[in-house]
Order: C-alpha cells, then sequence, then structure tokens
C-alpha cells in the first residue's frame, strides 16, 4: 500500500484535496485552497481533470489522464510502478476524485477526501460506479466520462 497521507476535503474540493494527497507524496506541500485557485475550481460545479493536470504541471510535474481505463492500467502504476492515481468515480449522487493506493485480486483502496481516511471498495463495486459525467444530469451520450485516470508523476 502507498504511503498517501488523509486528507479530509472542504466541501465540493475532492478535485484539489486529491491533488494535495498526491503531491504530498512527491514532497510537494500547497493548501487546498492554493490548489483550487490553480486548477480552476468553479462553486458548484467542481474542478476538471484538466484543471488538476495543468495545476500539478505548473508545478513542475507531468501528468495526463486516459479515458476507457482497466484495472490492470491501475495496477501498472499504484503496484508496479508506486504511483497513486487519482480517479474520477461516481459517489452517492455525484462524481467524485479519489486517489487509489492499493489494489488486489479482490479490493481497491483508495483515500478518499470525502471521508478523510482509507476507502476499500470490492472491485466489481468499483467497476460499477467508475464514471462520471459533464454537468448537472445527462444530456447526451457524449456528457460520459467512462473510466478515468489521471497519472501524476515526477
Amino acid at each position: 500500500m502507498l504511503k498517501v497521507k488523509p486528507y479530509r476535503e472542504k466541501p465540493g474540493l475532492c478535485g484539489p484535496a486529491s491533488l494535495k494527497m498526491v503531491l504530498d507524496f512527491f514532497g510537494i506541500e500547497k493548501t487546498e485552497e492554493e490548489l483550487a485557485e490553480m486548477a480552476g475550481y468553479i462553486p458548484a460545479k467542481g474542478t476538471t481533470s484538466e484543471g488538476i493536470i495543468s495545476a500539478a504541471e505548473k508545478l513542475g510535474l507531468k501528468a495526463f489522464q486516459k479515458d476507457f481505463s482497466e484495472i490492470k492500467d491501475l495496477k501498472e502504476y499504484v503496484v508496479d510502478k508506486r504511483i497513486p492515481i487519482i480517479v474520477d468515480w461516481f459517489s452517492t449522487d455525484d462524481g467524485h476524485y479519489s486517489v487509489i493506493v492499493n489494489i488486489d485480486d479482490k479490493n481497491i483502496y483508495m483515500q478518499d477526501p470525502e471521508l478523510g481516511n482509507l476507502r476499500i471498495l470490492p472491485l466489481e463495486a468499483f467497476k460499477r460506479v467508475w464514471f462520471d459525467f459533464t454537468g448537472d444530469y445527462l444530456k447526451s451520450k457524449d456528457d460520459i466520462i467512462i473510466r478515468r485516470m489521471i497519472v501524476i508523476y515526477k
């Protein structure tokens, strides 16, 4: 399990909070508020993955997103390369970012800023909620974001 320090988000700031946890892993200290500003957080709308990537790059890191990812992609980075990954998934009734810190044959382990602690989900349950969509509700199939992961590295 990667040693990613848990952090509890201020309401609506799961993107900047997840980025904060990844940056802390790499020894970069920034406040949630600084990261929200850098990432272009918009109240009631949140933070885009592009904003998270832009903020990481402004701090000298490399970053990219991948849609239609597979569990094996997460394992490649988290287990093999030892890099925590931000995922965009559907929690309760809205899109949400969390940081994957481990994956085994049965479960996925994530530092969830909504909880401020480790969340463990069975892999099959995670696969059912590993999606998001743009806007307040689905207007068309083009709004769907499927299995997005954000990789930030040195």
